[in-house]
């Protein structure tokens, strides 16, 4: 590392400008049950969310098929106006039956969908909304 002008060492940080969670995520996981070292941790309330947009005009009765599928894409938008325009996030998205038409390139609100029945995210994200609804900033 000397050689690269990195300075003498022992201790390098190496900035890495892209994510690659597939490897990532067993790495972070082991490091917290086998050392109680958690990788990242939330700040507190969600300051951002992903909102699933109409990939193509979609019509009443299909179903969408969630992140990297055919239906709908994601666009990140602050997490208060998601909240205040009731946006479908594009991770609740895999299984939810249209109710409406929805044209291109449009935002998919909750209530243009049916959801799944008895789905551990929709109750995690109920009990996410709960607990940090006062903590969330105004848009």
């Amino acid at each position: 590392m000397a050689y690269l002008k990195m300075g003498d060492g022992p201790l390098y940080m190496f900035y890495t400008p892209y994510h690659l969670p597939p490897w990532q995520i067993p790495h972070s996981v082991a490091r917290a049950v086998l050392f109680n070292d958690p990788t990242c941790t939330p700040r507190g309330a969600p300051v951002c969310d992903t909102i699933a947009y109409a990939k193509r005009d979609l019509k009443a009765g299909e179903t969408l098929d969630g992140m990297g599928g055919f239906t709908c894409y994601g666009m990140v938008e602050r997490y208060a106006v998601c909240d205040r325009e009731d946006y479908l996030p594009m991770a609740i998205s895999l299984d939810c039956r249209l109710k409406r038409d929805i044209a291109k390139d449009q935002p998919i609100h909750y209530s243009q969908v049916e959801l799944p029945q008895e789905r551990l995210c929709d109750r995690l994200r109920v009990e996410q909304k709960q607990r940090f609804q006062s903590n969330v900033k105004a848009a």
